[in-house]
Formats: C-alpha cells, sequence, structure tokens
C-alpha cells in the first residue's frame, strides 16, 4: 500500500515497500499496514458468513468482563462467552444446543459444553445469553491458534432464526500494541458511516455518472460504560484483512491492536455542545492509524471526524459490501494529478462538514443533534492530509484552526490563510521551500514546531507498533520505518500534547503556556511562533 516516505522526495506522499527480514523469509511491509483490529461484536463485514434473510447479527462478548480476549491456549479448562440481549433478538429465545464457534471462515467449528446462568455483562440493563466452551477443544479444532484474532459464533433461536456474532480473542503468548488510556475526562465512543456527494461525481473512475463517495469515522466524548468491551481498530475487519493482504501480511497482523473507545456510545447526558475537528489521513493510509489521537482529542471533549478519502487512502469497504481498492497515486512530476486530488480532498472536507451540520440539526440516530459545536470548528491531517488542512482553512471560512503533521503543502500557495496554524516537522523536512512559502501566506498566527528525532511515519499509532512488527520481523528497527529515533510512548506523547494545547487554545481559549515558545519540560520540540 502507498505511503509516505521522507527520504524518498521532499514531497511526502510517495510510496514504497521495504523488504522486512526475518525467520529465514523476506516479508513485504508498506509503512501504512502496521497496526490492527482490537475486540468488539457486531461488524457489518458480509464475507464470513453470507448474509441470512432471517439472521441476526447479535454482538458477541468472548471472555465477559475481560479486556482484551487473551486466552491461554495452555489451558485445560473452559471460556465463556456472552451473546448481547438488546434490539431483535430475544436472549430467552436462543438455543444453547444449537451454538458454536469456528474460525471466522467457518472451516472448523466447536459446540458450546453448556449454558450458564443468564446475566447482564455490558451493564446496559439487557440479561445477556452465557455459554461455555472447551479450550482444549476449540484448540484441537483450529478454533484457537497462535494467529487467531476473532472468532464466529453461530447459533439458532426456537423459533428457527439463525444467530451470527463475532468477537476478538487471541492467544495470551502473543504480542500486542495497546493505545495508550486517553487522559480527558470524558469516555470515547466511536462509529463511522458512508455518505455520498450527490452534487459532485467522482473524477478519480472513468465510468459516467459516478458520484463522489466517502467513509467517515467519528471519535466523540461519550457516557462511561465501564463494562463494555472497546472496538475493533478497524471496525469492519475485512478493511484490516484487506490492508494486511496488500503487503503480504497474515490477515491476523491487524487483530492485535487495542483501543479504549467504545463503538455507538451514548453521548455524555445534558446539552453541552462539542467542538468538532475534521481529519484527513497521509496519503493511502487508512483513518485508524491515527486512532490513538482521536481517542485522545474525544475524551477532552472534541467531535472527531476522519475522512477516509475514497481512491487515494486505504481499501474500504462499503456498508453493501462493495470493497473501493484502487490507488491512484501521486507523482512528483505531475503536478496538475496533485492540485487535481488535493481540490478534491479539500472539496471532501467542505462536504463533511456539511453532512456533520446536518446531523447536528437532525441526527436520525438522535446521537448528534444539538450536540456539535460549528461555530468551533479546526481540521488536522497528517502529510497529505495535513496540507489538505491548510487549504481548508485558506478556502472554507468555518474552519478557524488547521495544524499539519509533517506534510508537504499544495493548493494554491499565493493566497493568503487567515487561520491560526501549526505545523509540526519531522527531521530533514524543515527546509520544505512549501512550508516556508506557507507561512509567508498566514495572517494570523503560526506555529512551527520541530520535534527532534521523529520522522515521517512518527505521526501515526504505528510509532507504538515495534513490538508487534518485531513478531514477524525480528530484525526491524524504528529508523527503517520512518519512525525517527525517540521511543514510540513518548513521541505519542509529544505528538498530542501540541496538537491538543494548539486547538484548546485556538477554540477554546484557554491559556496554553506550551506554545508561547520552547519548554524545558519537552526539549526535543524546537517551537517558533510567528506573529500575524
Amino acid at each position: 500500500m502507498p505511503l509516505p516516505h521522507p527520504s524518498q522526495d521532499s514531497s511526502p506522499h510517495r510510496s514504497w515497500r521495504r523488504p522486512l527480514e526475518g525467520a529465514g523469509a523476506a516479508l513485504a511491509l508498506s509503512f501504512s499496514l502496521l497496526v490492527g483490529p482490537g475486540c468488539d461484536g457486531e461488524d457489518e463485514d458480509p464475507r464470513p458468513t453470507p448474509p441470512v434473510p432471517t439472521a441476526h447479527h447479535a454482538t458477541l462478548d468472548v471472555l465477559p468482563g475481560v479486556y482484551p480476549n487473551a486466552i491461554d491456549l495452555s489451558g485445560t479448562g473452559h471460556i465463556e462467552v456472552a451473546v448481547l440481549g438488546g434490539g431483535t433478538l430475544d436472549i430467552s429465545d436462543l438455543d444453547p444446543e444449537s451454538a458454536t464457534l469456528s474460525d471466522p471462515e467457518a472451516k472448523a467449528e466447536v459446540r458450546a459444553l453448556e449454558a450458564g446462568t443468564a446475566r447482564d455483562v455490558d451493564g446496559d440493563g439487557e440479561v445477556d445469553a452465557i455459554l461455555r466452551f472447551s479450550v482444549p477443544a476449540l484448540k484441537d479444532a483450529g478454533v484457537l491458534a497462535p494467529e487467531t484474532t476473532q472468532v464466529l459464533f453461530r447459533a439458532r433461536t426456537r423459533s428457527g432464526a439463525d444467530v451470527i456474532a463475532r468477537d476478538a480473542a487471541h492467544d495470551a503468548a502473543h504480542p500486542v500494541a495497546r493505545l495508550p488510556p486517553p487522559t480527558g475526562s470524558h469516555a470515547v465512543g466511536t462509529f463511522e458511516d458512508a455518505w455520498t456527494d450527490e452534487q459532485r461525481e467522482e473524477t478519480l473512475t472513468e465510468a459516467l455518472g459516478d458520484k463522489r463517495e466517502l467513509k467517515v469515522r467519528l471519535w466523540y466524548p461519550a457516557r462511561a460504560r465501564p463494562q463494555a468491551q472497546p472496538a475493533p481498530y478497524f471496525l469492519t475487519w475485512r478493511e484490516g484483512e484487506l490492508a494486511a493482504g496488500s503487503s503480504g501480511l497474515p490477515p491476523a497482523f491487524f487483530g492485535f491492536v487495542f483501543t479504549h473507545s467504545v463503538r455507538d456510545a451514548a453521548l455524555p447526558e445534558g446539552d453541552e455542545r462539542f467542538p468538532v475537528l475534521l481529519f484527513s489521513h497521509g496519503y493511502g493510509m487508512p483513518t485508524a492509524f491515527y486512532s490513538g489521537a482521536a481517542e485522545e482529542l474525544a475524551s477532552h471533549g472534541y467531535v472527531v471526524a476522519a475522512i477516509s478519502h475514497t481512491r487515494s487512502g486505504a481499501p474500504l469497504v462499503f456498508p453493501d459490501g462493495r470493497v473501493v481498492d484502487e490507488l491512484i497515486q501521486l507523482s512528483p512530476t505531475d503536478t496538475a494529478l496533485n492540485t487535481r486530488v488535493q481540490a478534491l480532498w479539500t472539496a471532501d472536507a467542505r462536504f463533511v462538514l456539511d453532512q456533520l451540520a446536518k446531523l447536528d440539526a437532525a441526527d436520525p440516530a438522535g446521537r448528534f443533534t444539538g450536540r456539535l459545536d460549528l461555530s468551533r470548528v479546526g481540521m488536522f491531517g497528517h502529510s497529505f492530509g495535513g496540507s489538505t488542512a491548510g487549504e481548508a482553512c485558506r478556502t472554507d471560512a468555518r474552519v478557524k484552526a488547521g495544524l499539519n503533521m509533517d506534510g508537504t503543502f499544495f493548493g494554491n500557495l499565493e493566497a493568503e490563510v487567515h487561520a491560526p496554524f501549526l505545523l509540526m516537522n519531522s527531521d530533514g523536512t524543515s527546509a520544505d521551500p512549501s512550508r516556508a512559502r506557507f507561512f509567508q501566506q498566514l495572517r494570523a498566527t503560526g506555529y512551527n514546531a520541530s520535534i527532534h528525532g521523529t520522522g515521517h511515519i512518527s505521526y501515526s499509532d504505528v510509532v507504538l507498533a515495534m513490538p508487534l512488527i518485531r513478531h514477524y520481523a525480528p530484525t526491524a528497527t524504528p529508523e527503517g520505518f520512518g519512525l525517527g529515533t525517540i521511543e514510540g510512548p513518548r513521541v505519542f506523547t509529544l505528538v498530542n500534547t501540541y496538537v491538543r494545547a494548539f486547538f484548546d487554545k485556538h477554540l477554546r481559549a484557554r491559556p496554553t503556556p506550551l506554545l508561547d515558545g520552547p519548554s524545558a519540560e519537552h526539549p526535543e520540540v524546537e517551537l517558533v511562533v510567528h506573529a500575524p
């Protein structure tokens, strides 16, 4: 999968692959495919099980009360799984004798030992069905194996309907990556949706009449539900598998990163309106790779809407099952194409902001109605997405503040920008002439932050994944993956501290001494403030 890499070109949006040597085999791995999904129940991906007209797509909770679902494969006992009540499924109608667990492809399955006592395991007030399965039987059948990341549950109701659900589960001995817990006072919710802009033709396809389709993932402040399992890293399992496959990785690779946000959680009680942040990913990268930053911001009271820019990001699976995995390659020698794609991404941002305004006016799900503060909108992005944040500030007065994580600027660099802006630079990129030109045209407060020891990919969650990468490639180094020389957790803290400080100051008018100049607490950051 394509990915930006600064050592290849002064425009950090080109893609390339680097072989990983490990365990006697070379593994082709793209920068954009280094982390993966976590743990949750329901997923709309239809691939493992063809849709059944009478099927209940239920929510499964393996090892209720435990997260993540790490199973000791040397154990001789049993595990519990819970089928969560609520919705259209009547738990009392579930036939426990028909219950099975299988691998995601349903090649091998094991029947339940028995039903346990029903109880509410996720704190939603609904009684949930409990079933027990033998660990040795699951292991012998191959349902649980060292590279297992998820299991498929099937059963029938006594009234004849199929019940289908999935959840993550993995070998306790397998290395994993965990996003740091968010530091804010709010729990975090997440969900994704697909939106079509009927007013725009899709210019990245040759077919006539195509409309521009996007997927958008939101992270937001949520009502705390301590017993609810966090969502997977990729909300659609198949997207994680496609991302892994396009880099020659096993499909399970993305199953070993764990998050903190709960799918479809309710917003906090009350009528507080939350400021909104749009986000654009690096070229060829998935939005999931920025989950850590999104969770951190959401925990501090922001609604983050991350745009998946179709045909210029990672493979996408739309709700109807269509896979869109074409990638239009940018080129440093094709400025017309680069400019056209930049305009497309900027239009995507405007469209998403329009859609959010509609949700605030009347959300069909009732979640965001009257809860989005669209007078306080910011935008940030990584690499080409950071350039998009700059162009959105230049062209859309609704965007009040912008932030670019280590991206060359495209678009109209001769036009003025009137929104406060923070630029982050990795080692060797601050001399990019487009960055100096951007500040020349900036007519608001600007911040130029060089974070010494970082690489171009340090601004994503990949910076936390080296233990997982080394499981597959023992000789891999952070520098080899554009991650710089600073330890991953430290980079993660530095980047997210400055991102939040910037938006707190310019969207919430909060005092932020961190942005006044150099900080003794953060010596890796060289900060230059540009007065308007």
